[in-house]
């Protein structure tokens, strides 16, 4: 049984849903899915399909059996006469009222986390939900790349944040916890590379230096440690380079449905620090990385064009900044710990073994999500599903979409 999907999703856009569509249609095709795919325009982007990526997005839409709506759940239309498809993420403890009567329309629902399930549970969806988490290509993590060259910090411990600015990704936490553990003297650097919106001009930019010099205001403290802040668009190319810049990501979101920038640095052999909540919890393991503590508090200060989303009837996670200071202090000192007194041979090694071997567990962890494994998982869970489906439905024609 191979029957024909059509999988519809954002597959030329900007923004992480956009990178997650693309990975799990190559995914879905790598396992032999007899796939086609039309994009949905859901923000800003300028992608380049691929060769195989335009002869999927170029096939026929006739005699679809199944179709797979990526894309947020008021934005989605049940589709007659196939088998309905919804994947979607999230990033509080419950999904937005308005969503469930879409949810409920589908024959399947996928998130990629346990606290996706969760949120939807909670809000009065009925239909079957499934884990599949997201997927990701191991040949983009191959090879040698050259560091960045920033003068002045060669011996330096350098934590990578990268994020679109927003309450939801903590920098405040980020900032209150790291200008306060750290100060000149430990030689450390914070490379932050975010932004505001894709079309960012000077009023955008200077709004994250405010940021900082704010921070640093309150805090009222005489010596900082160094922060570098990255605010313009970088290419694929150059953001792995700043990954092999890094020694160690950071970033203690509020919520994640996953958290991409996150699972990269392990992928790239760095470990990571998050919040210890929703999507992070899928990959960060101790043994290559810190999940930091928390509190669930209520949604707030996040706009959004639907009034619906991001309010106060939510919750998040608040990272508890005084485990998230540990949790940075402990990166820096197995980074910069030389031989112990009782000279144990295989843990140390150049800087240290210690720390070389959470690198190593971080790219060995990352293999566990490649499309080899991800994808045919997701097969197994979405024919499974339309084998039950089509046979409760014997005597429904199938209808092109």
């Amino acid at each position: 049984m191979n029957p024909k999907m059509l999988y519809i999703g954002p597959l030329k856009d900007f923004s992480g849903y956009a990178n997650a569509a693309r990975d799990y249609v190559r995914a879905l095709d790598y396992v032999g899915c007899n796939i086609v795919t039309r994009h949905l325009k859901y923000d800003t982007g300028d992608y380049k399909n691929t060769t195989k990526e335009r002869e999927l997005e170029n096939r026929s839409i006739d005699d679809i059996d199944i179709v797979i709506q990526h894309t947020t759940p008021n934005e989605s239309q049940r589709k007659d006469g196939v088998f309905n498809v919804l994947y979607f993420a999230w990033e509080t403890d419950r999904v937005p009222d308005e969503w469930v009567k879409n949810i409920n329309e589908m024959d399947l629902v996928l998130v990629p986390c346990d606290e996706n399930i969760k949120a939807a549970r909670r809000c009065g969806v009925t239909v079957p939900i499934q884990k599949i988490v997201h997927t990701f290509d191991m040949d983009k993590y191959a090879g040698e790349r050259k560091p960045f060259s920033i003068p002045g910090v060669d011996n330096y411990f350098k934590f990578l944040s990268i994020c679109q600015y927003s309450k939801k990704k903590g920098v405040d936490a980020l900032l209150k916890a790291y200008l306060s553990e750290f100060t000149s003297k430990d030689n450390t650097l914070l490379i932050l590379k975010t932004y505001i919106g894709t079309n960012d001009g000077e009023k955008e930019k200077n709004h994250i230096p405010q940021l900082i010099g704010a921070m640093k205001d309150i805090l009222r403290l005489k010596d900082y440690p160094k922060v570098m802040l990255l605010q313009d668009i970088m290419s694929d190319e150059d953001i792995s380079r700043l990954y092999e810049t890094s020694d160690c990501y950071v970033l203690p979101s509020r919520g994640e449905g996953w958290g991409i920038p996150c699972f990269d640095s392990l992928g790239y052999g760095k470990p990571a620090i998050s919040t210890g909540w929703a999507g992070p919890t899928e990959f960060i393991t101790p043994e290559c990385g810190w999940l930091v503590n928390y509190n669930m508090s209520p949604v707030v200060d996040m706009p959004h064009p639907h009034d619906f989303m991001y309010t106060a009837k939510d919750n998040w996670a608040e990272p508890h900044v005084c485990d998230l200071k540990k949790a940075m202090r402990e990166a820096h000192t197995l980074w910069g710990c030389r031989k112990s007194s009782w000279h144990s041979e295989d843990l140390y090694d150049s800087p240290t073994a210690a720390w070389g071997k959470m690198c190593a567990a971080a790219k060995a962890r990352a293999h566990d999500f490649d499309y080899d494994i991800v994808g045919t998982k997701m097969k197994h869970v979405i024919l499974s599903h339309y084998k039950q489906w089509k046979n409760q439905n014997a005597n429904q024609c199938t209808v092109a979409v």
